[in-house]
C-alpha cells in the first residue's frame, strides 16, 4: 500500500497533457481487447464540426492494431516528451514505473507485462492520416503516415534468468516518437490533462471516452459547449467498434457513461431516435461552472478576443495573473515593438517552459512579503517592470553551478531553437554558458526577446558567430 501511496502523489504532482491531434482521432481502439486476427481497420468520419477525418492502421503480421491501454501508454509518452524539455532528437529516456506513472497507470507485475506489449503494438502499427491532422504551425490540416513509436531499446541490470528480457520497475527505456507528434508537442497543439482526474477512471474504454469527448466539449480554437450530440453508429465506429450492432454499442459505453456521471463529468447521457438515425446527447457538467469575468477582463485588455480569453481562463484559470505579469515584463523589455501581442501571450500559456525566466522572476515578486500601506499601489504595478528585476535574475544566474547553468541554457535552445539551431551548435553554446564564455542571463533574455519578435532565425546567426560555427 505504501508504495501504492507514493505514486498516487507523484500523479498528482504530474502536469498533464494530450496531443490534441491524437485524442481527437482516436487512433488507439477504445476496447480492452481485439480479436487476434484483428491487424488492421479503416473509417472515414465525420464525428464534429472541425470537419472529417480519415484515417487507416495496419499491424505487422506478428501483432495486433493497438488498443485498450495503448491509449494509456500513448498520454505518458507525451507527458514524457514534455517532462524531458521537448528533447530535441525527439527520445525519450525513462524507467518503465516513470513511464506508467505518466500514463496515469497503477503500477504491478501485470502492468510491466503490459507495458512491453503496447510498446511492440505501438511500433508495429502503421497510421495512415489524410487530411485530418492538424498543423499548429501553418494552421492547415495535412496527411501525415508513422507509427507512434518509431523504435524503442531497454536496458535493465537483472542478472536473474528467469527476469531477463521481462520489464521491471527499474528497467531503462529509450523510446524515439514520430516526427508527426514532436513537432506537433513542440508547436504546442496540447491540451492541459488532468492526470489526477485521469487515473481515477477504471478502464480504458472511460479514459479514451474522456480524452475523445474533452476534444469535442472545447474543440481547438472555439468556445467549449455545454453539450455534444454524434450519430451512436458513428461514434462506435470512431471509437473502434466497427461493424457493432447498435444495441452491443450501447451495452459497451454504458459502464463509461456511467462512470462519468459518477464523477460529475457528465451531466446526461440522453439517446434519441431509433436504428441507424439514433443519436447520442452529452450534457457536461464541468463547463457550468461560470468563469471568472475579472480575468476575462484582464485577457482582453492584453489583446485576447473574448472566446479566447475565456477558454485561457477555463484551462489555466490559477496562471492567468502571473502569466499576465510576465506577459508585460516580456513586451516591456522587447527591442521593437511586439507585432502579435496575442499570439505572445496564448504562447506563454501553452509552452511556458520557453519563458521561464521571466514566469520565475514575476513569481518571485508575488510571494515577496508586502507592506499593508503600498499593497492597493503594488498591485497596479504589475503592468510594469519591476526596477530590480534585472538584479533578481543575475543574482539567480550567479547561484547556479555550471552544470545548472548549461542545463538551464540547454533545454532553452531545445524548445525555442529547434529549427534555427542544429543539436551541436545547441551543445556548444549551452557548453560556452556553463563556463562562464558566453553570459547566460543575457543569451536566455536575448532568446525570449527574439522569440517575441519572431526574429529568431536572425538571432541564431548571432549566436552561430558568437561561437564561430
Amino acid at each position: 500500500m505504501a508504495k501504492e501511496s507514493r505514486q498516487i502523489k507523484e500523479i498528482r504532482q504530474v502536469q498533464g497533457h494530450d496531443e490534441r491531434n491524437i485524442a481527437r482521432l482516436a487512433l488507439a481502439l477504445a476496447q480492452n481487447r481485439v480479436p487476434e486476427t484483428m491487424q488492421s481497420w479503416e473509417k472515414h468520419l465525420t464525428v464534429d464540426a472541425l470537419g472529417a477525418t480519415h484515417v487507416k492502421c495496419v499491424s505487422r503480421a506478428d501483432t495486433v492494431v493497438p488498443h485498450g491501454l495503448d491509449n494509456d501508454i500513448i498520454v505518458g509518452l507525451v507527458n514524457a516528451f514534455v517532462e524531458q524539455g521537448l528533447p530535441n532528437a525527439g527520445v525519450v529516456q525513462l524507467s518503465a514505473y516513470r513511464l506508467l506513472t505518466l500514463a496515469g497507470l497503477r503500477v504491478g507485475g501485470r502492468q510491466y507485462n503490459e507495458l512491453l506489449e503496447s510498446l511492440r503494438r505501438l511500433q508495429g502499427s502503421t497510421f495512415a492520416i489524410t487530411d485530418s491532422w492538424f498543423d499548429g504551425k501553418q494552421h492547415q490540416w495535412v496527411s501525415e503516415e508513422f507509427s507512434i513509436i518509431s523504435s524503442f531499446s531497454r536496458v535493465d541490470a537483472t542478472e536473474l534468468a528467469e527476469e531477463i528480457g521481462q520489464l521491471r520497475a527499474d528497467t531503462m527505456l529509450e523510446i524515439q516518437l514520430a516526427r508527426a507528434i514532436t513537432r506537433s508537442v513542440r508547436n504546442g497543439h496540447l491540451r492541459p490533462l488532468d492526470l489526477a482526474f485521469y487515473s481515477q477512471l477504471s478502464q480504458p474504454m472511460v479514459r479514451t471516452l474522456y480524452r475523445s469527448l474533452e476534444e469535442r466539449r472545447a474543440p481547438a480554437g472555439k468556445v467549449p459547449t455545454n453539450e455534444y450530440t454524434v450519430s451512436t453508429r458513428i461514434w462506435g465506429e470512431h471509437l473502434g467498434m466497427q461493424g457493432w450492432r447498435l444495441d452491443k454499442i450501447r451495452r459497451a459505453l454504458e459502464p463509461a457513461h456511467a462512470e462519468l456521471q459518477e464523477n460529475k463529468y457528465l451531466l446526461e447521457v440522453i439517446y434519441t431516435g431509433r436504428g441507424e438515425s439514433q443519436q447520442i446527447t452529452y450534457r457536461f457538467g464541468k463547463v457550468s461552472a461560470p468563469v471568472d469575468a475579472e480575468l476575462v477582463a484582464l485577457l482582453t485588455k492584453n489583446g485576447l478576443s473574448a472566446p479566447n480569453a475565456m477558454k485561457i481562463v477555463q484551462e489555466f484559470e490559477e496562471r492567468v495573473e502571473h502569466t499576465v505579469a510576465a506577459f508585460q515584463k516580456v513586451v516591456a523589455q522587447a527591442r521593437t515593438p511586439v507585432k502579435n501581442r496575442q499570439g505572445l501571450l496564448v504562447d506563454m500559456f501553452q509552452n511556458p517552459d520557453k519563458y521561464a525566466e521571466y514566469l520565475e522572476a514575476t513569481e518571485n515578486a508575488a510571494t515577496e512579503p508586502k507592506k499593508p500601506a503600498k499593497a492597493a499601489k503594488e498591485k497596479k504595478a504589475v503592468k510594469t517592470v519591476d526596477s530590480d528585476w534585472d538584479a533578481k535574475q543575475a543574482e539567480e544566474w550567479q547561484g547556479l553551478t555550471p552544470e545548472a547553468r548549461e542545463k538551464r541554457m540547454l533545454n532553452l535552445l531545445q524548445m525555442m531553437m529547434p529549427d534555427y539551431l542544429n543539436k551541436e551548435e545547441m551543445g556548444v553554446i549551452a557548453t560556452l554558458v556553463g563556463n562562464g564564455t558566453l553570459d547566460g542571463l543575457t543569451t536566455a533574455r536575448n532568446l525570449t526577446r527574439a522569440m517575441a519578435e519572431k526574429t529568431l532565425d536572425t538571432y541564431a546567426k548571432e549566436l552561430r558567430a558568437q561561437i564561430e560555427v
